[in-house]
């Protein structure tokens, strides 16, 4: 049997579960500790519970929102920047009033850890290999033969890799920089930074963080294929150079796929990138995907379709033209992605915001695309039409094929 809440079983009865999460990453770590706290008996299957590596950045009202339902405290589960920069060669510098905030991956982590494990929750050391129906129920198989049957299995084990990808190469330096990143500020881009025609595009991103270094990275915002890292690596080096910078630390690789399918369908239900909550044109996800844990969490303790809930969070429209906005920026050169960026960041933010956010209706998504392209100069305009017009007739063509 399971036990009480507040002392969880030493194993899940294989039989006697109402949920399992496949992933312990933000999505699946977050969905897991909202379910056991809506008392359902939860149990997380995860090769291991150590805090996330990577480095996980959103919206400072994003994480707001998000904080309350998850058990949060937001003063401490983030740091908080201000003010929010971004800087092109056409545009200038140009301070953003919306603020950026950075997750403390190692204080969420516990939080939620201890939050699930607190309500009753299991965590099941191993890694989920397959999902399939049986009676009503569903059912994880793990690698290692065993299984664990529940009413639902969430999935949030990734995407796929796709095509094409976010890249960057980040090395911590010593602080403060003030040259490049401003002081308690955040750095979203600068595409002047390291900008070289000869090259694809690529814009340096930087943070301070908590010990007084600070995160320098050279992104590549979308390519298909992938630029290769140790081009992102050499250019950051030459930067850093120039500026008198060294290495304080273990670099930061990073690439994300940005056009991956979700996961198939059949048992389970997707979250995070597995539900393709991968922001198309920016790579972000971690605001869509802890936003959806306890909506999720709601849906099944009062007994409905969760599969509802996660299709709302990633509207098909919303889809459809985010991924058309990023189909129109993998073919612009640097001084073209320079004026598209230049021309973005001047739209009121309630505007640009909502382009930023995968769960935003179409009609604000299509807005957003009509207010840039009347921002751009003619000749980016025309450039623009004929990437789009290519972009058409590439999917009819491999409609028909």
């Amino acid at each position: 049997m399971w036990s009480s809440p507040a002392v969880p079983a030493a194993s899940p009865a294989p039989d006697d579960l109402d949920v399992v999460v496949a992933g312990a990453g933000p999505a699946g770590l977050s969905a897991a500790a909202a379910c056991a706290a809506a008392g359902l008996r939860t149990a997380l299957v995860a090769p291991g519970t150590r805090p996330w590596p990577a480095t996980y950045s959103l919206w400072a009202d994003e994480l707001d929102a998000a904080a309350g339902p998850l058990g949060l405290d937001p003063a401490t589960a983030a740091t908080r920047y201000s003010p929010t920069v971004v800087r092109t060669a056409a545009g200038g510098e140009r301070r953003l009033s919306r603020g950026y905030a950075r997750l403390r991956n190692d204080v969420v982590h516990a939080a939620l850890l201890d939050r699930f494990r607190a309500s009753g929750g299991e965590v099941v050391t191993g890694r989920v290999a397959g999902m399939l129906a049986d009676g009503g129920r569903e059912v994880a198989v793990l690698a290692d033969g065993g299984r664990l049957t529940a009413r639902v299995v969430l999935d949030a084990r990734g995407g796929g890799p796709g095509s094409a990808q976010q890249r960057a190469w980040g090395e911590v330096v010593a602080g403060p920089v003030p040259d490049l990143v401003p002081p308690g500020g955040a750095l979203l881009m600068d595409w002047a930074a390291l900008a070289d025609p000869a090259l694809p595009p690529a814009f340096l991103y930087g943070l301070p963080l908590d010990d007084g270094t600070v995160l320098l990275e050279a992104t590549s915002l979308a390519a298909r294929p992938p630029l290769p890292l140790a081009g992102l690596r050499d250019r950051l080096a030459a930067l850093l150079a120039a500026h008198g910078l060294r290495p304080a630390g273990d670099a930061e690789r990073v690439a994300i796929p940005l056009d991956g399918a979700a996961r198939g369908a059949g048992a389970g239900t997707r979250l995070g990138a597995a539900a393709g909550l991968v922001h198309p044109a920016t790579g972000y996800s971690v605001a869509s995907s802890l936003r959806l844990g306890p909506r999720v969490a709601a849906a099944l303790a009062g007994g409905s379709d969760p599969h509802r809930v996660v299709r709302a969070a990633r509207p098909r429209a919303t889809a459809a033209l985010l991924g058309l906005g990023l189909e129109v920026l993998l073919p612009l050169d640097a001084a073209a992605t320079d004026a598209f960026f230049a021309a973005f960041f001047t739209l009121p933010e309630r505007t640009w915001a909502a382009y930023l956010d995968v769960g935003s209706p179409p009609a604000a998504i299509a807005a957003a695309m009509a207010r840039v392209f009347a921002a751009l100069p003619p000749a980016a305009r025309a450039r623009l039409l004929r990437d789009v017009a290519r972009t058409a007739g590439r999917r009819v063509r491999i409609r028909r094929g």
